[in-house]
């Protein structure tokens, strides 16, 4: 049985199967190969141990013969490997083949080489950066909306093409109407108040003539025909002491004069006004300030009670309409050396005076002092009179905004006869009532809103719906939100600048009294307007303007601050603790809702992160002198805070864009222009503020201008990877000044 089984596993071992088509097990195939192989290397060779074993395993009887037949068929079989590897022409074929195979690849090699590596199209998603290629994503989708045309061609309006925005940010932004087309500078976006003033001198000259608002037309009216020879000025003039000549001996003090000047009109010196104090129980002050006379709107005593009027800017020199004054003002008989000799003393201590109220402004409130009764006023500031200008029932806190200004105003006083004063203080009044220029249908207008900031507010938002309003007001609410977001994650700010963000409000809800018709329409019944004598009519406007009630109401919990609509500029307001936008500065055609984001936040994003930044810090002042240029000195209307500022209101407004939108590719662009959505942001903020610059008087050709510009747009060096700036181009080199 066990030579049965052997006989079986035999058998089985030799079936002969696709994976075994010889039969037999891999080991004996594998060692037939190896024993074929030993036959054919030599056969003079012994066999090898192993090889010798298994040929002996078998039956050694009668076993010569059959190892004989297999020795014969192996050498059959490898009869053609022994003649391929002896031959000597199969060598030379073979060295021939060899030879020709290696010279095709050397000749074959560059020519791929060289194909391989010829410049080729970049494909449509990618864009060369030096060596590499990267990948970009595909470009926004356009606007096709009709105000996205409008928009562009406005943008379109301003752009030279012949300049390169790296090296000249200003020609490139802000082209001069003589570089482009008429129709090119008239689709161009003036600024928010140039577009209120052209409106509003629509409204007076063909809405007014009749109606409720006819005496609103008249007054302006008034204005057209004012002259400053007017019969009405040298009487007025006249009854305040009128001209004293050379040679007269003047007063002893101006005291007795600016006090009869405070009963008829604005003084030139100094404004009293009621006001609260902070706290969530306020008290009522009596603020002394430096004058109001040139503010952009004449205001009432009280300050509170209604709209409030942004801090305004004095600017340097003296007023348009002085020398016309002078001329009527000086008698006739005097001598052409007289007149000369009189116009030199008066202009000299305007432009004193003038420069000294400029320069305090600049500065601020920062010395303002506290005293609780006349007596201190008088012994510490002795050039007025002051118990015939404070209220002989006031018995509460008086704050001097500033003393300093105050003691300059003294010093300037002893420099000059009291008689050059006198006749000083005179023209400086009636200026203070006149139009700030010679009388025609712009500068009237804006006279006309000074003078009735309320009645003339009315009539504007008359004009626009109230979904309109509700929903630019939504929108400013969501800027607002978000430019105090990305502030909080500012790793600069900290301690009690962040407690005042997390504390601050927006009020862009216009006053509820500007929608009462019916009560502004009484109240200008109210006043005697007539059509042709405009220093009257302004002299009792004052009048009911200064009119104190008896009972002053502070019984409210929380303060309010609301704008002149009229007034298109956005201002931070520290009682309320609140940025207050009027309506008229998002009331603008880049504001609008169906435009993409970066106009809304180029626009009004820039205006009311310059007022976030200025309420939450005052530590910029080191700052401020370091890295703002000397070119600043363009504005004369500005310091250099401000321009510090408005550099980091643009760099805020930008980054927080960025946060709210997204990736670029969200953001829509702008049919016909091309230019990136950052790059039209830039681009916008400077359009913006040289149409504010030029409507204001600034001259935005001056070298300066150009300089200060393209420093604005260069801080935080955005600009510059928008751009694509090289290093060593004016933008790139400008980044030296980072607020955040």
């Amino acid at each position: 049985m066990t030579a049965d089984a052997g006989r079986g596993n035999m058998m089985i071992s030799g079936v002969i199967t696709t994976a075994n088509p010889s039969g037999g097990s891999h080991s004996a195939l594998l060692q037939k190969q190896m024993s074929f192989k030993t036959a054919v290397v030599g056969a003079n060779q012994s066999f090898k141990t192993d090889d010798i074993e298994v040929i002996e395993s078998g039956n050694m009887d009668g076993n010569s013969t059959r190892y004989d037949k297999n020795a014969t068929l192996g050498w059959v079989c490898c009869a053609p490997c022994i003649w391929l590897r002896t031959s000597a022409t199969v060598h030379k074929i073979a060295i021939t083949t060899a030879t020709l195979l290696v010279t095709s690849l050397l000749v074959a090699s560059p020519i791929l080489f060289l194909i391989s590596t010829a410049p080729s199209q970049l494909p449509r998603d990618c864009y060369a950066d030096d060596e590499d290629c990267m990948p970009t994503t595909a470009p926004p989708p356009e606007c096709t909306d009709p105000v996205c045309k409008i928009a562009a061609s406005s943008i379109q309006a301003k752009i030279n093409w012949n300049f390169d925005p790296c090296l000249d940010f200003k020609n490139f932004s802000c082209a001069l109407p003589s570089q482009s087309n008429g129709l090119a500078s008239l689709r161009a976006v003036r600024s928010a108040q140039e577009a209120v003033d052209i409106q509003m001198q629509q409204l007076l000259q063909h809405n007014t003539t009749s109606g409720p608002f006819r005496k609103l037309g008249r007054l302006f009216g008034s204005c057209l025909r004012q002259t400053t020879n007017s019969s009405t000025i040298h009487l007025v003039l006249e009854q305040l002491g009128g001209y004293l000549p050379i040679g007269a001996l003047g007063p002893s003090s101006i005291a007795p004069l600016l006090s009869k000047i405070y009963e008829l009109g604005p003084t030139p010196l100094i404004d009293i006004y009621y006001d609260l104090s902070y706290g969530r129980r306020p008290h009522v002050l009596l603020i002394i300030s430096g004058p109001s006379a040139t503010a952009p709107i004449l205001e009432s005593k009280i300050r509170w009670m209604g709209p409030k009027a942004p801090p305004y800017r004095l600017k340097q020199g003296v007023p348009k309409l002085l020398n016309d004054l002078l001329d009527s003002f000086l008698p006739s008989g005097l001598t052409r050396d007289q007149k000369a000799s009189e116009n030199e003393a008066i202009s000299t201590f305007i432009k004193e005076l003038n420069k000294i109220r400029v320069e305090y402004t600049r500065r601020g409130f920062w010395d303002s002092s506290v005293l609780y009764n006349t007596s201190s006023l008088q012994e510490m500031y002795p050039i007025l009179n002051w118990g015939t200008l404070v209220p002989s029932n006031w018995s509460g806190p008086i704050v001097v905004r500033s003393s300093d200004y105050l003691k300059a105003i003294g010093e300037l006083l002893s420099k000059y006869p009291t008689r050059v004063a006198h006749n000083s203080m005179l023209l400086l009044f009636a200026l203070g009532i006149l139009p700030q220029g010679h009388p025609n249908a712009v500068v009237c207008t804006r006279a006309t809103m000074w003078a009735l900031p309320d009645i003339t507010s009315a009539l504007f938002i008359a004009q626009h719906s109230s979904d309109d309003i509700s929903d630019v007001i939504r929108r400013t609410d969501i800027i607002f939100k978000s430019l105090k977001a990305h502030l909080k994650r500012a790793p600069s700010l900290k301690g009690a600048a962040l407690v005042k963000l997390s504390a601050l409000k927006i009020q862009s809800e216009p006053w509820s009294g500007f929608s009462n018709i019916t009560f502004m329409i009484k109240t200008l019944e109210s006043l005697e307007i007539t059509s042709d004598n405009w220093f009257e009519n302004i002299l009792k406007i004052y009048q009911r303007n200064r009119i104190v009630p008896d009972i002053i109401h502070t019984d409210f919990e929380s303060h309010d601050a609301w704008a002149y609509p009229i007034v298109a500029k956005i201002f931070y307001d520290t009682l309320s603790h609140s940025i207050v936008v009027p309506l008229s500065v998002i009331l603008v055609p880049y504001f609008d809702g169906r435009l993409p984001p970066y106009l809304q936040y180029a626009s009004v994003g820039v205006a009311i992160a310059k007022e976030i930044l200025r309420s939450i810090t005052k530590a910029f002042e080191d700052k401020a002198m370091r890295c703002v240029p000397k070119s600043v000195n363009i504005f004369s209307n500005y310091s250099r805070m401000d321009i510090l500022i408005h550099s980091g209101g643009m760099q805020i407004s930008y980054h927080s864009m960025l946060s709210l939108t997204g990736p670029i590719k969200g953001m829509a662009r702008l049919p016909g222009l091309n230019l990136t959505p950052t790059q039209i942001f830039f681009l916008v903020s400077a359009q913006e503020l040289c149409a504010e610059s030029d409507y204001t008087g600034i001259n935005t050709d001056a070298p300066e201008f150009e300089h200060i510009l393209g420093w604005l747009v260069a801080q935080g060096g955005s600009a510059t990877e928008v751009f694509k700036c090289p290093s060593g181009s004016m933008i790139n080199a400008q980044k030296t000044c980072n607020v955040l």
